[in-house]
């Protein structure tokens, strides 16, 4: 039985910068919201690449033919799959859709897609020929080479790509991972599929999946024997399958996201912009709050919290829960981050090879909130900030928004903080989109909008925004406005995974608290 730490409160009574009441429709939107954070272990997006692997390797019962035309339907002009705006999660995915539609030649017409993601592949080859960015796809270095293997075996023409210091990577996880012996619910598991080998039972979690991976389970159940002793295992990971496959919106059998559950994470996350908007304490939210901000005092272990009760606790949502939950009235301990401390940086998990300059952020502004400083890790954020103010690479999101909107978070209190800030309101105000909106992929989105909005009220807050910002700010409130309201299946992918995914219910918290926050 795990320790946990809440939700013991302690009394607080910090007044609300703003008047809000059940009357406001983006209040009342946040009512209807708030009682959904976990709920049916979390809302994703479809993943192209987590959908290929499960029609290979565990085709759904029901047939294949819906899952690969819907693979089929997202192709882009160009030949490849995945959005264009991000070029470096597109390999992968193109790769493993164009294994899935070679097996099933005879079933579906795929000849023309095939030979077009052949060509976009060669097209595209040199963005992974030398750099291994902080930004690359969650076990890209173990998942790429698998699957150029499997193009190989299939005598398929795929360019094969010389990058030795990703294939040095893999060969340095492949070491660490026979070394840790991983198990149930660990880290290496959601990536088992290019690793593993013998399907061992202990390998299923708690959610019935290995790793929280729908491909990893359909590889696992691909090689698992069928006998009696095995068929209730194949049962609970076959029924994992057809759960996932209802949380993407389509509900098209082996059309799946790429992790899941993520409830926990859900919750945080979706809890986290209500810190940030100071929202926490919002007479009108209480009624549907309070039993989210206790389910999360109770998820919190001496060890923090994961993405569910059945998978390692991480950094980045034990530091976000830590700060929900210190600035909520709970008793909880901030040493519980001293696990995920690494030399000036924090790390989600033991063994990562890329840093997170948003988990780094994110620690130290909860450690802040607790009146604690960290000196190496506010270091690190403060030579990590580019030349033109803007943090740019990062292992979980690809918006340089989202990043940013953490290092603000860190370092806008701080002395020494202040001209990184002032770069960063500037570049902010510049980028800005003639409708008023923000967005990395040329285009402004709501939820990179809601970023660049809660990094200009942070500066507010510590009055640092200028005329300029405040001008940015009503703007930019203006067009989210506007654009709350975009369809979840609409939505522009930007958090990273093996592929770039939409956590569909956080993006939607964010944009809320944007629309709540004022400088007036």
């Amino acid at each position: 039985m795990q320790t946990q730490i809440g939700p013991e409160k302690r009394p607080y009574g910090r007044s609300t910068l703003i008047p809000l009441t059940t009357e406001s429709p983006i209040v009342a939107k946040l009512q209807g919201l708030l009682p959904l954070l976990g709920a049916s272990g979390g809302r994703i997006s479809a993943s192209v690449y987590d959908t290929a692997q499960v029609l290979r390797a565990c085709p759904p019962a029901s047939g294949v033919t819906p899952g690969l035309e819907w693979l089929k339907r997202q192709q882009q002009a160009d030949g490849g799959w995945g959005s264009p705006a991000a070029p470096l999660y597109r390999r992968i995915s193109t790769i493993a859709a164009i294994l899935t539609l070679h097996q099933y030649a005879d079933i579906i017409d795929a000849a023309e897609s095939i030979a077009a993601g052949l060509e976009h592949l060669h097209f595209q080859r040199e963005l992974w020929a030398n750099t291994v960015p902080d930004s690359l796809p969650v076990g890209a270095e173990l998942i790429y080479p698998y699957l150029i293997d499997e193009a190989a075996r299939l005598k398929l023409a795929m360019p094969r790509q010389g990058n030795t210091a990703l294939l040095s990577q893999g060969r340095k996880k492949l070491a660490y991972i026979q070394h840790i012996r991983p198990d149930a619910g660990s880290p290496p598991m959601h990536s088992w599929e290019a690793w593993g080998s013998s399907p061992e039972p202990a390998y299923l979690d708690g959610a019935g999946s290995i790793g929280h991976s729908p491909a990893a389970t359909a590889v696992w159940l691909a090689r698992l024997p069928r006998n009696e002793t095995t068929e209730p295992l194949r049962q609970q990971a076959e029924a994992y399958l057809n759960r996932a496959a209802r949380v993407t919106g389509f509900n098209i059998p082996g059309v799946v996201p790429g992790i899941w559950p993520m409830d926990r994470f859900e919750l945080a996350f979706g809890l986290y912009p209500l810190l940030v908007a100071d929202l926490l304490d919002l007479p009108a939210l209480q009624d549907t709050l309070e039993p989210q901000l206790d389910a999360l005092g109770f998820a919190l272990t001496e060890k923090g919290i994961g993405l569910s009760d059945y998978f390692y606790q991480d950094g980045d949502d034990t530091a976000a829960a830590l700060a929900i939950l210190h600035t909520a009235g709970f008793l909880v301990d901030p040493s519980i981050l001293d696990r995920f401390r690494g030399d000036g940086v924090y790390y989600a998990f033991g063994g990562e090879i890329q840093k997170s300059i948003s988990l780094t952020a994110r620690a130290v502004h909860a450690l802040r909130l607790f009146g604690q400083r960290d000196e190496a890790a506010v270091r690190l954020l403060l030579e990590s900030q580019g030349e033109n103010g803007r943090w740019q690479d990062d292992k979980w999101h690809i918006s340089w928004l989202y990043n940013t909107l953490h290092g603000v978070l860190a370092l806008a209190p701080e002395s020494e903080g202040y001209t990184a800030v002032m770069r960063a309101q500037e570049d902010i105000i510049h980028s800005q989109h003639v409708n008023g909106g923000w967005g990395v992929t040329g285009e402004a989105t709501p939820s990179e909008t809601a970023y660049g909005l809660l990094a200009l009220y942070t500066l507010h807050k510590e009055n640092l925004l200028t005329d300029v910002g405040r001008w940015a700010f009503k703007r930019g409130q203006a067009y989210l406005q506007t654009a709350v309201n975009q369809p979840d299946l609409d939505r522009t992918a930007l958090w990273i995974e093996k592929e770039l995914y939409v956590p569909h219910r956080i993006e939607k918290m964010f944009e809320l608290s944007a629309l709540l926050v004022s400088i007036d």
